[in-house]
């Protein structure tokens, strides 16, 4: 870093070369323009040309210096051909000149780069103070002012002019940070800020890193659209480059699909694509001859603002999740419309394998029919794939198509949730024991989900149905029989995470906070590919009550939209009850299936305890699960008596898990579900109930 400071000092001091001549002349003519004044009565501001004269030539050293870490170079007065043996010297080393940076990486003009130099003047030496202000006339501005660095090489008046404007708030070297200016007009000092500054003088960060326009969106317009009528973009985009429309509204969709209309629409504008959601950014877009973008969260813009956007000339973009059309704005400008639909099965099949070529047709359906993943979270995910299968690498042949499943799994986790608590399944289908038709219909679901694309999209039931066309179910049965679990087990077999709503978190008693975390909750399960659970839905998806109070009317209306979200809702959602005749019929009618979850039996409670206890458990040899699996214990049940039996033998020291240990834990367990137990049930280990305690 040390050399390259050095290297990017003498560039700057190259650089000043020219301007430092340009200073010279302009200190002349500053002169004779004073001379004129004193002659004419005028009082000089009290910085004489000698002055000035002394300060320029002790900088005339200065400027001609150029050092290197590994020895001085030898002066050369050619500019250009210094300039080029330093980009050879940086190059060398992998390195680029700070300035020729800053010009690449920003598209600074050659003005632009001038006039950086000039307000580094003043950072190399104080002395540049006292010539800067002698040729403004004013001894208190020391600093480049906006008059003097536009005018200093301007050709013209028209040169000067359009420096001015380049020297602005819209400007490129005021937008992205590099400048800082103290006041409006032609007098205002322009300032270095301080990341500028460590990056022209030492070489230091990256311009990526430290200087970015806040407004401007930047990226490839996107080469597929899925759930976007392309034809009608165009149509669109021809439009206002007619001047026959000035707004288009684009709605539905995500955030990064939206996103991508904006790209798309400025691509065939050939137009940059800025965001508009200020006055200040709304102006600024309007100069630079952008696309302005307004993307709306839940609140619409104030109505000041509103005024604005309705007055202005510029193309506007306005997109938001939810329809939003302003009277205001359809009043007074052209508008057109462009809906962002979830997109079809088709249409993601298409995007995963133009993402990813070396996905074959098959695997590509798989991902578009499991993940309703849009165009953006489509190359996330490839990218990602790839990245992976680089490090991955270890002397075998690992292809981004290998890695695919953890990429997706990575793009839809969130990093927090607010509503839900998400799992990923720890359980297989194995793990889950019931009667085989049960067992059977449970693993349906799962397959019911992966045929959904066909039978709604290639079959044609989607245009018979009126819902989103998720698949819905319903478990219902007593604490412990497996209702959860088998939630589990299906977002398993799907490769999903499972989302479990946390119900204490989303029902609140303010009116219409219920309703908004509802949604949240949904748009959080969207978000991350999940399968969604209510556990205890009889809290959330209960009967509609008859209105007596005006409480009435508001809890009906939490079920009224939790219907409706449920019907818009793509994915799955399992609803786990334990009083079914709690839920509400409407309700009811919506569940693609519904499952009763019974008590096990015999002989599914024999095959959980002889699944119950991990390998790494030592048991002994007197733990009889034929005589544990006659009594009445749920899945839930037998797992706790299982624990609780390990921490009993844990407590005791034991070197194994013993009969005594689990009919003591099955006693315990009997009281926690406020049971009797009979120790007729425990046969001849009756005995082993009072063992120990």
């Amino acid at each position: 870093m040390g050399h390259l400071a050095n290297l990017a000092l003498a560039h700057l001091l190259v650089r000043l070369r020219p301007l430092h001549r340009a200073l010279h002349r302009a200190a002349l003519r500053r002169n004779a323009t004073t001379e004129r004044l004193a002659a004419a009565g005028a009082i000089p501001q009290g910085i004489s040309l000698p002055h000035a004269l002394a300060e320029l030539g002790d900088l005339d050293d200065l400027v001609q210096r150029v050092a290197f870490s590994t020895g001085p170079a030898e002066p050369d007065d050619d500019e250009r051909t210094v300039e080029a043996e330093l980009r050879a010297r940086a190059a060398a080393e992998g390195q680029r000149l700070p300035l020729d940076a800053l010009a690449a990486d920003l598209a600074l003009t050659a003005f632009e780069q001038e006039a950086l130099v000039l307000c580094a003047a003043p950072e190399l030496d104080v002395g540049f103070e006292t010539v800067f202000a002698f040729v403004v006339d004013d001894a208190r501005r020391g600093r480049p002012s906006v008059e003097l660095v536009a005018g200093l090489t301007a050709s013209s008046l028209l040169d000067r002019t359009q420096r001015r404007a380049a020297l602005g708030p819209f400007g490129a070297l005021r937008r992205h940070g590099l400048v800082a200016c103290d006041d409006a007009g032609p007098r205002s000092t322009l300032v270095l800020t301080a990341p500028a500054v460590g990056l022209l003088l030492t070489g230091d960060g990256e311009p990526a890193d430290l200087f970015r326009d806040p407004d401007a969106v930047c990226g490839a317009a996107p080469t597929q659209l899925p759930g976007v009528d392309t034809a009608r973009l165009e149509l669109l985009a021809a439009a206002v480059a007619r001047g026959q429309l000035r707004i288009v509204g684009a709605f539905g969709g995500r955030e990064g699909d939206r996103r991508d209309v904006a790209l798309a629409l400025a691509a065939q504008l050939d137009r940059p694509l800025r965001r508009a959601a200020t006055p200040d950014a709304l102006a600024c877009a309007a100069a630079l001859g952008a696309l302005g973008w307004l993307e709306l969260d839940h609140d619409p813009p104030a109505a000041d603002f509103l005024d604005r956007l309705a007055a202005a000339r510029l193309p506007l973009l306005i997109t938001a999740a939810r329809p939003w059309r302003a009277t205001r704005l359809l009043e007074t400008s052209g508008y057109g419309e462009l809906a962002i639909a979830p997109p079809s099965f088709a249409e993601r099949a298409a995007a995963w394998q133009a993402a990813l070529p070396e996905l074959d047709d098959d695997r590509a359906g798989e991902l578009a029919a499991r993940l309703r993943f849009g165009g953006p979270e489509i190359r996330a995910a490839a990218a990602v794939a790839r990245a992976s299968s680089r490090l991955l690498t270890n002397g075998e042949l690992i292809t981004p198509a290998d890695c695919v499943d953890d990429a997706c799994a990575i793009v839809s986790r969130p990093s927090a949730l607010r509503y839900a608590t998400l799992a990923l399944p720890r359980h297989d289908r194995s793990d889950l024991v019931l009667p085989p038709e049960l067992h059977s219909r449970v693993l349906d679901i799962a397959a019911f989900y992966r045929a959904r694309p066909q039978v709604s999209e290639r079959w044609g039931f989607a245009r018979r149905l009126t819902s989103g066309g998720g698949i819905k179910a319903l478990f219902a049965g007593e604490s412990g029989t497996g209702k959860s679990l088998a939630a589990e087990v299906i977002a398993g077999e799907l490769a999903l995470p499972l989302l479990k709503v946390d119900l204490a978190q989303v029902v609140s008693k303010w009116v219409g906070e219920t309703e908004k975390n509802l949604d949240a909750v949904f748009s959080e399960a969207e978000a991350c590919q999940a399968v969604l659970l209510f556990d205890e839905a009889e809290a959330l998806f209960g009967s509609r009550a008859e209105i007596r109070q005006g409480t009435d009317r508001y809890a009906n209306l939490e079920v009224s939209f939790l219907l409706q979200r449920l019907d818009d809702f793509a994915g799955l959602v399992v609803l786990a009850t334990n009083l079914r005749d709690k839920i509400d019929p409407a309700f009811t009618r919506r569940f693609h299936v519904v499952i009763a979850f019974p008590r096990p039996h015999e002989r599914e409670r024999r095959r959980m305890w002889q699944r119950v206890f991990p390998a790494t458990l030592p048991l002994a040899d007197d733990v009889d699960t034929a005589s544990l699996a006659r009594l009445d214990l749920t899945g839930a049940g037998i797992t706790s008596v299982a624990e609780t039996a390990a921490l009993l033998a844990a407590r005791d020291h034991a070197p194994a898990v013993t009969m005594s240990h689990i009919v003591r834990a099955v006693a315990r367990q009997f009281q926690r579900e406020a049971r009797i137990l009979n120790p007729k049930e425990l046969g001849a280990h009756a005995h082993l109930i009072a063992d120990g305690g």
